[in-house]
């Protein structure tokens, strides 16, 4: 990926953190991009003291006009971007009678229309420089409902479906949407959500019981299916959505 950018939202932490090094060790210039300043430029500077190449932007993905000035600034010094992917996320644990309109609508904000307004202001980048590949994070719980979890597991089922019209539109100009769709993984919204639990380890062993392959994903198992759809082997590969998940999804569809 030498020479190519890459944009990753919810860079700061957890899986989108992960992505943003697995993109810089593939010789990306990735411009981690967060709603947590110290955050972003954390991993920022990580990267840079590994020998990469990366910028930190501070963004809230569900402003416009803070989503129009990342790509921007993220395709400056080259005029291109070859790379994005939506991993900003945020989860609400309650039954659908118990949840606030307030979280709803967060939810909905920053799982949903953030995606929407990233590919909305990147997609046309990418067109005017060849092509692209967009990689949204989505989850198994877009594919398949969970007891507790309507407002996640709407937007995330509304997510695949606006990757699936972007990948559409788009197909004639070189612009590749796909969605990865992790199950729990042992970083991000899971790990955060579970380590508030009185007994952590407990919830990890439960999950991973359920489970047909009998753990809990891998970091690196989403970072290679993303270096994956980034990449030319993926050329003719676009509105699909791909359950990184053990096989829960095949087991309950």
């Amino acid at each position: 990926m030498n020479g190519q950018v890459a944009v990753v939202t919810g860079g700061g932490s957890g899986l989108g953190e992960a992505i943003s090094h697995a993109l810089a060790g593939a010789g990306a210039d990735v411009v981690v991009a967060d709603v947590d300043d110290k955050a972003a430029r954390r991993v920022a500077e990580a990267i840079e003291a590994d020998g990469g190449k990366a910028r930190a932007h501070t963004v809230d993905v569900t402003r416009e006009a803070e989503v129009a000035a990342l790509v921007e600034a993220a395709a400056a010094p080259t005029g291109r971007l070859d790379v994005l992917v939506l991993s900003a996320a945020v989860e609400v644990r309650a039954p659908m009678l118990d949840t606030s309109d307030e979280d709803w609508q967060r939810v909905i904000d920053v799982d949903l229309k953030g995606p929407f307004l990233g590919m909305k202001h990147a997609i046309p980048v990418m067109v005017k420089g060849g092509g692209g590949s967009v990689i949204a994070l989505g989850s198994t719980l877009g594919l398949l409902a969970a007891p507790d979890y309507s407002a996640y597991c709407t937007a995330k089922g509304a997510l695949n479906n606006l990757c699936k019209q972007a990948a559409i539109e788009h197909a004639p100009d070189g612009v590749r949407v796909n969605v990865v769709a992790p199950g729990a993984c042992e970083a991000g919204l899971f790990m955060k959500v579970a380590s508030m639990a009185p007994d952590f380890e407990a919830i990890r062993r439960m999950v991973a019981s359920r489970t047909p392959m009998g753990r809990l994903g891998r970091v690196d198992d989403v970072t290679a299916t993303v270096l994956f759809l980034a990449g030319d082997g993926a050329s003719y590969i676009s509105g699909a959505v791909i359950p990184l998940d053990g096989g829960l999804a095949a087991r309950r569809q």
